[in-house]
């Protein structure tokens, strides 16, 4: 197996300087870019769990409404007087369905809309997430061509591309 190339050890203060900047700004990369993917998942998971909400908030009304339409068919359709308790019965019993479903609903669409925003704070999150890491990942650029081209130019414009990125990133944690 043929020996591994030996890597020059930098020995100009600014190239350490620069491969310093380019370590702290993938490690802030690694944060921001993890940040964005576990906010991306958890905003997959809450639309999904809205979507299910809305399922049964829809099955609910279903049910209320069939419910309610067996209530007033019995009525319409009542027979005679021995059988008249007996209906009595189930249409009551059908019109506190009814009612009972209308109240479930309430909880439902409470649950679904929360679910929604909180889909919506990790799609936020995520889109503030990527243009950090987009700064960042530029920044680890020209830092990277400022030890090629010697230059405190590019070094300068990766640190500051570099603080953009981070306080980009900052402000993805406090949404």
């Amino acid at each position: 197996m043929p020996d591994a190339p030996e890597i020059p050890e930098a020995s100009d203060p600014f190239e350490k300087r620069a491969a310093v900047t380019i370590a702290i700004l993938a490690v802030v990369l690694a944060v921001v870019g993890n940040k964005g993917d576990n906010a991306k998942t958890d905003a997959i998971i809450k639309t999904n769990e809205a979507s299910n909400q809305w399922g049964y908030f829809q099955a609910k009304g279903i049910k209320g409404s069939i419910a309610s339409a067996e209530q007033e068919l019995l009525t319409v359709l009542a027979p005679s007087q021995p059988a008249a308790a007996d209906v009595a019965k189930i249409t009551e019993r059908l019109k506190s369905d009814a009612e009972r479903y209308k109240t479930e609903q309430v909880k439902i669409k409470k649950d679904a809309e929360e679910a929604q925003k909180d889909a919506e704070r990790g799609s936020k999150i995520n889109d503030r997430c990527d243009q950090g890491s987009l700064a960042l990942q530029i920044a680890i650029v020209l830092a990277s061509v400022s030890i090629l081209a010697r230059s405190h130019a590019f070094w300068i414009a990766s640190i500051v591309l570099g603080l953009i990125g981070v306080v980009i990133g900052v402000l993805a944690f406090l949404i």
